[in-house]
């Protein structure tokens, strides 16, 4: 048996990623999210969706696993992972006036949504408030 290659199995998770983060999109506006964004990357980090949930701003990581050898999709979202969705985080908030006019003085959170792709019907575990930003003053 032959072993794919790095690259070629991100590319192969591409659309199980698109779809996960689709459906997650409708589950936040199920529950009364205002989805503002969705893949927005700077340096090498992304934020995968950015929600209005009433006057927060919320950054949210979709997490999935695809069959039951994968472990908790949530545990992905590691340090290294949350600094690079802060430090994105951080960026939007600099340069998106239109949908952060407030900046860094906007309330804000990070969230992440998980789900095991593989148990019908898809469920979403949401946790709210998963990380804080990790510095007071960011370096963008």
């Amino acid at each position: 048996m032959r072993k794919t290659s790095t690259i070629a199995q991100k590319s192969n998770n591409k659309p199980k990623g698109n779809f996960i983060e689709s459906q997650a999109v409708a589950y936040l506006t199920r529950e009364g999210y205002k989805v503002v964004a969705r893949n927005y990357a700077f340096r090498g980090g992304e934020l995968d969706i950015v929600a209005r949930d009433g006057i927060t701003l919320v950054f949210i990581e979709v997490k999935s696993v695809w069959n039951n050898q994968e472990g908790n999709p949530a545990a992905r979202v590691n340090a290294i992972k949350q600094r690079k969705i802060w430090q994105t985080a951080c960026h939007f908030l600099a340069t998106q006036k239109a949908i952060a006019p407030k900046g860094f003085e906007e309330p804000c959170r990070f969230d992440v949504l998980s789900t095991r792709a593989y148990q019908k019907p898809l469920q979403f575990m949401h946790y709210k408030n998963a990380f804080e930003g990790h510095e007071v003053v960011p370096r963008i």
